[in-house]
């Protein structure tokens, strides 16, 4: 088999094109959320064959062990635990925390 082409053209279609199906899952979530767990799947799929990484933002958009597309109060639950922030999916129960950095004052 061929091997893909991985220039930075391709990574840049790539990109582009994850933050399209990211913006395509948003606006269809509401009247298709399984369209938009559809549309992570595919995202990803992008991502890992170009083998680049998700932006940041997208990356906390989505479960990483069930693909599901997470929104705030209905796929998701979202939690301030002990300096952390808790989010957890509500479709596989994977709960995932991220730190909440605290801003350094000068001289304390």
């Amino acid at each position: 088999m061929r091997e893909r082409s991985r220039t930075p053209q391709t990574k840049k279609i790539a990109r582009e094109r994850i933050a399209i199906l990211f913006f395509l899952a948003r606006a269809a979530f509401a009247t298709h959320p399984e369209l938009s767990n559809r549309y992570v799947e595919l995202a990803r799929r992008i991502a890992m064959r170009q083998r680049i990484r998700i932006d940041r933002g997208f990356r906390r958009e989505f479960c990483r062990r069930c693909s599901s597309f997470l929104v705030p109060g209905s796929t998701s639950r979202v939690r301030v635990q002990g300096g952390n922030v808790v989010v957890t999916c509500l479709c596989c129960r994977k709960r995932r925390r991220y730190p909440v950095g605290r801003d350094k004052k000068d001289g304390q």
